[in-house]
């Protein structure tokens, strides 16, 4: 409730300027690349540099000004409720704020104290002078496969590193000011993960923040949406970086990292549902073609009724994976985090296109937002990996980690009678997979998806308990059993049977 009064202030902002600023950068203004000589006398030698419009940059401060992050340490989720927030307007947005975070968080864990001390409230800054947070870790010849990093660290005498190669999705570029992590490889490292480090690389070298670092942005990636987010290739050439892992250890604090923004990505995905969801109901409540508001329409009602029911569900999902992020104790919030991941990024996608659908042929026009927003929503399947990744992810938690008895457990502790019989299915499964180790590489991407149904339906169920003793509101239970009945019920013929609650809707 501290924070109440501020997030109820950030809403209105996201609903207003931020929602402005979207529409004006994704259409009007997207980064700029400009290849610019940087000495006159040698008109040959140019650099890329990266302009973006000033509103876009401001919006990304405005997070930091709020105290979202610098918060973080003291208030775990407010973050990612930011995240839910912000994501509902613009997904271009969150995204840097989603790499912020985890970067705050590895150098408050792991930098050295003279690190740490310069670098870190540089991050926290509230100021509207906040240095931005990247992860660089893909290059064009290994996408998902950091172990393959090709970029080579040369340690240099004064104890900084030197860095040598390619990125190939560079985030934070364009930026006044960023502090990234970069996965590489030092000279005489053995291949593979074993031989990754992972650095800090600023974009000044100096305590004032005024003398450039070193590298070269190629070309800037023309994308299906987030047009508003600057991503660039980019030519690290002698770039000046600081050791956070050695060798050995880079590949586990970038995984240590890249949960932290999946959760991010959850969080994202359930504010794009919220919001497809508004845009729904906001143009079905007022088009009345041939004298009947279309929510008055039973099959519009009940595609409505869906779009809520995923939201819901995705929303438990990510605020389950948020609740738990941090616990290092446990192998659960992991787990939760590679299905809450995976689970609503896929119904952000539906989400959008439904609702699309629903507005019709001028949801289809960019005059519209639902464009933007069905376009932007692509990215979460993909972001901080796509659903195969998180599937090998999980299947490594389930047949090395224990991570199909903490799954058990957290259903166990969930009251429903529907519920025990698919956690009893899912005992089944792990059982017999248990049986047949050598196909948990197939089927790795079905445990992902029956699992997070799964989950999803335990943990409306749970929240519907919670509302029903706590307010007397049956409304969310009924929506579990709306998704129990679209997700594990099957029908050869059509049903006739009309839900329950359309007539709360209108």
């Amino acid at each position: 409730m501290r924070w109440q009064s501020t997030l109820t202030d950030f809403g209105s902002f996201c609903g207003g300027e931020l929602d402005s600023q979207a529409a004006y950068s994704d259409h009007i203004h997207p980064p700029v690349l400009r290849h610019e000589i940087t000495d006159p006398i040698h008109p040959d030698q140019r650099r890329g540099h990266v302009y973006l419009n000033p509103r876009y940059e401001a919006a990304q401060q405005e997070l930091s000004q709020r105290g979202f992050l610098a918060s973080c340490f003291a208030e775990q989720m407010l973050p990612f409720v930011a995240q839910y927030l912000v994501s509902k307007s613009d997904i271009a947005t969150g995204c840097p704020f989603a790499m912020s975070h985890p970067v705050a968080l590895l150098i408050d864990r792991h930098a050295s104290a003279d690190l740490k001390a310069r670098l870190l409230p540089e991050l926290l800054r509230t100021d509207g002078h906040a240095a931005v947070g990247g992860t660089w870790a893909t290059e064009k010849h290994s996408g998902s496969d950091i172990g393959n990093t090709k970029t080579r660290a040369v340690h240099q005498p004064d104890g900084t590193v030197r860095l040598h190669g390619e990125n190939w999705f560079t985030s934070a570029i364009g930026f006044s000011r960023f502090v990234t992590i970069k996965t590489a490889r030092p000279d005489g490292a053995p291949s593979g993960g074993k031989g990754i480090g992972l650095y800090l690389v600023p974009s000044h070298i100096d305590t004032d923040w005024q003398v450039a670092n070193d590298y070269d942005v190629l070309h800037l990636k023309e994308k299906v949406g987030t047009r508003g987010l600057p991503t660039g290739e980019v030519k690290l050439t002698g770039t000046l970086a600081y050791e956070l892992a050695p060798a050995g250890s880079g590949m586990k604090m970038m995984m240590e990292a890249l949960g932290c923004s999946r959760v991010h990505n959850a969080m994202g995905a359930a504010g794009v549902m919220h919001r497809a969801l508004m845009e729904a109901m906001c143009w079905t409540s007022h088009r009345s073609p041939f004298g009947k508001r279309l929510v008055e329409q039973p099959m519009v009602q009940k595609r409505i009724l869906d779009l809520e029911t995923e939201w819901l569900s995705g929303s438990a999902l990510a605020f389950e994976a948020a609740r738990s992020f941090g616990d290092g104790q446990t192998v659960w919030p992991r787990v939760a985090t590679a299905l809450a991941k995976y689970k609503t990024a896929e119904q952000a996608v539906w989400c959008t296109r439904k609702a699309l659908e629903l507005v019709g042929g001028n949801g289809y026009t960019e005059e519209y937002p639902v464009a933007r927003l069905f376009r932007d929503a692509q990215v979460l399947t993909v972001w901080e990996g796509p659903e195969q990744i998180q599937a090998l992810e999980l299947m490594r938690l389930i047949t090395q980690d224990h991570g199909d008895q903490a799954y058990l457990d957290r259903l166990s502790a969930i009251q429903d009678d529907r519920l025990k019989v698919l956690t009893a299915e899912m005992k089944i499964a792990f059982d017999n997979l248990a049986q047949k180790p050598a196909a948990a590489v197939l089927t790795a991407d079905e445990y992902l998806q029956r699992m997070a149904d799964v989950l999803a339906y335990g943990l409306l169920c749970e929240e519907g308990a919670w509302e029903l003793q706590n307010c007397d509101d049956t409304r969310k239970m009924r929506f579990a059993a709306r998704f129990y009945e679209r997700t594990f019920v099957h029908h050869v013929r059509p049903s006739l049977e009309i839900p329950r609650f359309l007539q709360t809707i209108g």
